[in-house]
């Protein structure tokens, strides 16, 4: 925690940075061999699930079902996890769907704490693969948007009318 009190250098930020950002691209050079991408991603996928049914239970999703076994879909792809949900609805979809960028803020937080040790050393670029992956199991999936951005255009269209209505009521006024 003392990383937070101590003041930053730009030196020292930019140089961990750097470091942070060769292992996020290795990680991500890993996806031309899709097995090996999956295994050396894995601890960011469980989190990336986790979170998802961790909202899903919160949200009254029901979440029924969690797979962080990564298997080819039919159309050639790899699935890297998945979370089933009996209840997913358009009021909780959003907040399921956009649970793993909960993970951001951790990386940040994570890769602050890099900066103590070392550069060059076990224990940063430990602390730097962990923080490299929350930042890439953080961006939820296609499939996470398709569900979060439903479920916050039907949110914003019920506000819409919701404003409207009270605007033509006299309730609201510009």
């Amino acid at each position: 925690m003392s990383f937070l009190l101590s003041p930053l250098n730009t030196v020292d930020l930019s140089q961990h940075a750097i470091v942070l950002l060769a292992i996020v691209m290795a990680l991500l050079a890993l996806r031309r061999w899709p097995l090996l991408f999956a295994v050396s991603i894995w601890p960011g996928t469980l989190a990336h699930e986790l979170l998802h049914f961790v909202a899903g239970w919160i949200f009254g999703a029901k979440p029924v079902a969690l797979s962080v076994i990564p298997r080819r879909n039919p159309e050639g792809g790899w699935v890297l996890g998945s979370v089933a949900f009996t209840h997913l609805r358009w009021w909780n979809s959003a907040p399921v769907g956009l649970a793993p960028l909960a993970l951001i803020p951790g990386s940040v937080y994570l890769f602050m704490a890099s900066m103590t040790p070392p550069l060059i050393s076990l224990p940063s670029a430990g602390i730097k693969l962990a923080a490299a992956q929350c930042l890439i199991a953080g961006w939820p999936s296609p499939r996470d948007w398709s569900h979060a951005i439903m479920g916050l255009l039907v949110t914003g269209v019920i506000l819409l009318i919701g404003y409207l209505l009270m605007m033509r009521m006299g309730l609201l006024s510009l």
